[in-house]
């Protein structure tokens, strides 16, 4: 399993990697056992990580979570309140 720190720079890396404006990310990671909603892995349950990333929106700083497997820090999705995001 990774650590939480371990989540925190694998969604710094898809971020800057994918030329993300970003913030700030949330230090506190989410860590629970879960039946995954949507993606490749749909239906499974199994333990995640989830980390929160925020960017400047038109009433204020607006969060995106990123959700990865804690046993082997996969991207899993991404989800803003416009519903779920697709992770490359």
């Amino acid at each position: 399993m990774i650590s939480p720190e371990k989540a925190i720079e694998i969604v710094k890396d898809y971020l800057d990697r994918n030329k993300i404006d970003y913030i700030r990310i949330s230090e506190k990671v989410n860590t629970e056992k879960t039946r995954i909603p949507y993606g490749t892995m749909k239906g499974k349950e199994i333990a995640i990580h989830t980390v929160a990333y925020y960017y400047e929106g038109y009433y204020g700083d607006t969060p995106i979570f990123i959700t990865l497997n804690a046993e082997d820090g996969a991207l899993l999705f991404g989800a803003s309140s416009s519903g779920f995001l697709g992770l490359t």
